[in-house]
């Protein structure tokens, strides 16, 4: 992975983290909710809980928080497929619901709106089978206090109307589960969609900036990082040079060993110039900023030497030249002798990137002129 990816990675990383976060934050205010309805019912006399149970039940909730948060700010969650750890916070938040509503008298009905808030939070996270994981666990909850208060006799009113309320409870924590895994869904599609929109533009750019024969910058491309070459330098930053090569006489080999074995020439071109240029133990480098090449047009591809001199860039040419012509192309027609011409130029302070190049292209034309496989300063 180059650095570019790896930074877009570590961005879209930390962008995770921060919803996340925001998440908690949100889960946190629904906690502050449920506690206020909890604690009015309580101070209502409507709740069987004395001083200790109630200071017991906050002190959990608040250290579950902090658990939770400090379990995502540290990275720890991330073990886990669910880095938000969802299921776990919205199944905690049920035992808690089912406390209440045990310690519950004929509050009870009004403090079952308590499963809503943590079910309805799973619509972010859950799948349909953690859904209903949540919506059993609650369902087998209640039926169970319900079946204890039927057994104690503990109940405020008929026990016609209390499995009414059990019957309708289960519905509607069932219809919630299904709406809620629906959202999901839909969350999840659209995330998916977003993802391969994104990689799609990317594809793009990378094809409108790219040669599609050698993977290289294109022209289009070149041009763009000499210009930001130029300015970085006109600002007091390290200059540059350029080099133009150009394959001799490919003309022949496309029409002796045909258009594969050419394409095939090119390609092998680019990956030695590629690893010979940025390779290269003699250029010198600020930044960890290296050697870049593209192809320019045809068999014509051009380098950026960066803070590069032009005795620095003549060696670096010259090397590549050597290495061209003493090692044949390996093509689909056989191996096939090549050489190349290259001009060098120095960018000069407050001169335009398309003069660098022009004079880049006087020095090549006078390696061609000179008898070719040769290197040529401007």
């Amino acid at each position: 992975m180059n650095a570019a990816a790896l930074q877009d990675s570590d961005q879209r990383e930390a962008e995770r983290d921060r919803i996340r976060l925001r998440r908690l934050r949100m889960a946190m205010l629904a906690w502050a909710v449920s506690l206020f309805i909890t604690a009015t019912a309580w101070a209502l006399g409507l709740l069987r809980a004395d001083y200790v149970e109630m200071g017991l039940l906050l002190t959990l909730v608040l250290a579950s928080l902090l658990f939770f948060h400090v379990a995502l700010r540290s990275g720890w969650s991330k073990r886990f497929r669910d880095p938000s750890m969802t299921l776990a916070h919205i199944l905690f938040a049920t035992l808690v619901a089912l406390w209440v509503i045990g310690s519950a008298a004929e509050a009870r009905t009004m403090l079952l709106m308590l499963f809503i808030l943590a079910v309805l939070f799973g619509a972010f996270q859950l799948r349909q089978r953690e859904f209903m994981l949540v919506t059993t666990v609650a369902v087998a909850g209640y039926t169970a206090i319900v079946v204890r208060d039927i057994v104690t006799g503990e109940i405020a009113t008929s026990t016609e109307l209390v499995v009414l309320e059990l019957a309708g409870f289960a519905t509607v924590m069932v219809w919630l589960a299904w709406f809620g895994s629906y959202i999901s869904r839909l969350r999840r599609t659209l995330s998916r969609r977003n993802r391969e929109l994104h990689q799609a533009t990317e594809r793009l750019q990378h094809l409108a900036e790219h040669d599609e024969l050698t993977g290289l910058p294109n022209r289009r491309r070149l041009i763009s990082r000499l210009e930001a070459a130029a300015q970085s330098s006109s600002r007091g930053g390290s200059g540059f040079t350029v080099a133009v090569l150009d394959l001799d006489r490919f003309k022949q080999v496309n029409d002796c060993h045909g258009h594969q074995a050419g394409d095939d020439v090119l390609s092998e071109f680019a990956r030695r110039a590629t690893a010979l240029l940025r390779g290269a133990d003699w250029l010198v480098r600020v930044d960890d900023t290296v050697a870049d090449i593209g192809r320019f047009g045809g068999e014509e591809f051009l380098a950026i030497l960066p803070d590069t001199d032009l005795t620095g860039a003549g060696m670096a040419a010259e090397r590549l030249r050597k290495e061209v012509s003493d090692t044949p192309f390996n093509t689909c027609d056989g191996p096939v002798t090549c050489t190349v011409s290259i001009g060098v130029a120095e960018h000069q302070p407050g001169e335009g990137v398309h003069r660098t190049i022009a004079r880049a292209d006087e020095a090549l034309y006078a390696a061609k002129s000179g008898g070719r496989n040769r290197v040529k300063t401007a």
